[in-house]
């Protein structure tokens, strides 16, 4: 069995595991469309999709990536990470650097397709950083990493 398809039979389980598609979705903001490309094998996740899934699906981010190791953090002896709950400065911050970043670029924000992506950040940044160094330090990532996104695109559908 290829890696990418090793890598897509362990997320389609973990998503059915934890209560489908459409629950994955909401609670990861990983729009369900993507989430169900990735589900077909027909495109991979990006770091900030990964890190949100395995977030949500109380997966291993290695196990998730490669099948080594042990599948969920509890089966390795470490106490399994709550749901972050939305922290509304660390969301402020996230929004305005987003809007930053849209009006520097010349795009203007899709209003559902802005909020999905300043949840994901969030998310993902609340699930993993302990503190605000590295809260900083993975939005400039998620930034950067979004600035490259938009470079192609068209400012009126970004």
């Amino acid at each position: 069995m290829a890696m990418q398809d090793a890598f897509t039979e362990r997320l389609r389980s973990a998503v059915t595991q934890c209560g489908g598609a459409t629950y994955v979705a909401q609670h990861s903001g990983v729009p369900l469309s993507t989430l169900n490309n990735y589900l077909a094998g027909r495109s991979e996740p990006k770091r900030l999709a990964l890190a949100a899934l395995a977030r949500v699906l109380r997966r291993d981010l290695g196990w998730l990536l490669t099948g080594d190791g042990p599948p969920s953090p509890a089966a390795a002896g470490s106490i399994a990470r709550a749901e972050p709950r939305a922290d509304v400065e660390l969301l402020h911050a996230i929004t305005e650097a987003m809007l930053a970043l849209y009006a520097e670029l010349g795009h203007r924000p899709v209003q559902s397709g802005f909020g999905r992506k300043c949840a994901q950040i969030h998310n993902a940044i609340a699930a993993t950083a302990h503190d605000d160094p590295e809260r900083h330090r993975m939005l400039a990532l998620a930034l950067a990493l979004h600035r490259q996104e938009l470079a192609g695109t068209n400012p009126d559908i970004s």
